[in-house]
């Protein structure tokens, strides 16, 4: 059975979509010091005709509450409108070659505060086994379309993995750093079971399970708390395969007690979903809630982003949960087949290191990855630039090509750059 792809990512674009990806990547490729013509008109074999649509049109989606009306319109631009897809100017530095300035800014001001140097790296590290161009669709969709707002968000989560987070570090070591650190908080997290990842829902989505009744906050700092969510997800995402791109979420409130109410770290694994990891949430699942949940969740909902909010779903019997994860796939404890049990091993510098230690394959997958992100750009530069439709969609299709060879190479170069962890010993990641 061949799966439908998902809308609004590179495979499924339509031209206005498009348009909008490629003036994303231009900032970016700006940014890293390439020299880009901005993308304009595509001129067919038969007429000349915009990417976009005509302004008549344009207003006409408006009124309809098509994606014209998510995105805001520079009024000093109107003699463009039958070029370009609207971009946001809300700052005025974003910058377009065709626009005039009085200053001589280089970048788009969202980006300005990045050292490029790191930020080019933490971008390509952040992939993993995506595509590049549907990880920026992440940030792109979780935007509505509107360019200036996608490389505010986009750059504030590259500095966060840079200097805050330092989550590709966290990744990469694992839990034998944590060990070698003495982070004992982390690995009795771990021990615990109180975040284990278990099956898929219907639509093949891994489910993340949150069992708060086994979390105390005097048993861990909240750096720990932060270095196993941040590991929890990354797993998670490991375990992601296109067009699969989002998890499911269960909060299992069986057992809950306000002795295991802690809002830091809820605040923080909210953050990390709306601001760092969107549109990664399938589905939020709140199951079992006791009756004291009802005022925690009048000051947790307002956390939350109305997107966000708009997935969760209360469950209360093993019968709701079954309108989203079939019997086989719903632990025992929750009244499903899967009989389960969780059982936490130490991690070994034997057992769980790199996955491939041979000098001369981590230098050839290193190797061929940066190969492979220079053509990557190349052929996005010639993608941007191409003027007729047809080489525009060529050009498109063998980028999707690279990703894909990308993503092969993914699968050796995870193992020479990261230790393994729970879920590569449990089998559930696999490369």
């Amino acid at each position: 059975m061949t799966m439908e792809l998902p809308r609004g990512r590179v495979e499924t674009l339509t031209d206005d979509q498009e348009h909008v990806l490629k003036q994303v990547w231009m900032y970016i490729l700006h940014f890293t010091g390439y020299k880009i013509q901005p993308p304009g008109p595509l001129v067919s074999s038969s007429k000349s005709r915009s990417s976009t649509v005509s302004h008549e049109k344009e207003k006409e989606k408006e009124k309809k509450g098509g994606l014209f009306s998510k995105l805001k319109r520079n009024k000093h631009s109107k003699e463009k409108d039958h070029q370009e897809l609207s971009r946001t100017l809300s700052n005025q530095s974003a910058i377009d070659p065709n626009v005039k300035h009085s200053t001589d800014i280089k970048v788009h001001e969202a980006l300005r505060s990045l050292d490029t140097i790191n930020a080019e790296r933490a971008f390509w590290d952040a992939l993993r086994q995506d595509s590049p161009d549907n990880f920026l669709l992440r940030f792109v969709r979780a935007r509505k379309w509107d360019i200036d707002n996608t490389l505010l968000m986009l750059s504030h989560s590259i500095e966060w993995r840079v200097k805050e987070s330092k989550v590709d570090e966290v990744v990469r070591n694992g839990e034998l750093a944590c060990l070698d650190k003495k982070q004992e908080g982390v690995i009795k997290q771990f021990k615990s079971g109180k975040c284990i990842i278990r099956g898929r829902d219907k639509k093949n989505r891994p489910i993340v399970i949150v069992r708060p009744r086994y979390h105390h906050s005097s048993e861990q700092t909240f750096e720990e708390i932060e270095i196993f969510t941040l590991l929890l997800i990354e797993y998670a995402r490991l375990m992601l395969n296109e067009p699969i791109d989002q998890c499911t979420l269960i909060f299992d409130l069986t057992g809950f007690t306000m002795s295991n109410m802690d809002y830091e770290p809820v605040k923080y694994m909210i953050k990390a979903f709306e601001a760092h990891y969107p549109e990664s949430l399938g589905i939020l699942l709140i199951h079992n809630a006791p009756w004291i949940f009802n005022g925690i969740w009048q000051i947790v909902k307002n956390w939350l982003d109305p997107v966000v909010a708009s997935k969760i779903n209360f469950t209360k019997n093993t019968k709701d949960l079954e309108k989203y994860i079939d019997a086989d796939q719903i632990l025992k404890e929750l009244g499903g087949q899967d009989d389960y049990k969780y059982e936490y091993l130490l991690p070994t510098k034997k057992d769980n290191g790199l996955a491939i230690n041979d000098e001369e394959i981590i230098k050839k997958s290193i190797a061929e990855r940066k190969d492979l992100e220079k053509q990557f750009i190349e052929k996005t530069i010639q993608w941007i630039e191409s003027k007729d439709i047809t080489t525009s969609k060529q050009l498109l299709q063998e980028r999707i090509s690279l990703s894909r060879k990308l993503t092969e190479n993914f699968k050796t170069f995870d193992g020479c750059v990261r230790n393994r962890g729970l879920y590569d010993r449990l089998g559930d990641i696999k490369f």
